[in-house]
């Protein structure tokens, strides 16, 4: 009979266990990704071509791909231009560890 791993267990594994450097470096690096997909998947559902929306917020679509792609660190600067443009809100939680 084969053992359940949790998905815990299978996280602490492969990226680290929680609160070590390469958990919070893997976590961190999930966040990003996943808000890339986010705004890709809103640029698309309001009709708009990279280039367009890059026009709209002064940016060259080659570097709007790259941060949709999550090739490019974004900063908060540029998440609220893009969340704007795109009529949407950015929420962040601050949390103690």
């Amino acid at each position: 009979m084969s053992k359940i791993i949790s998905h815990d267990e299978v996280l602490s594994r492969f990226a680290g266990r929680t609160g070590t450097t390469e958990r919070t470096q893997f976590d961190n690096e999930l966040k990003a990704e996943i808000l890339a997909h986010q705004l890709k998947e809103l640029r698309l559902k309001r009709n708009l071509s990279l280039t367009q929306l890059a026009n709209k917020i002064g940016m060259e679509k080659g570097q709007l791909s790259k941060i949709e792609n999550g090739k490019f660190n974004l900063t908060l600067a540029t998440i609220n231009r893009i969340a704007a443009a795109l009529d949407a809100k950015v929420n962040f939680d601050l949390q103690p560890i």
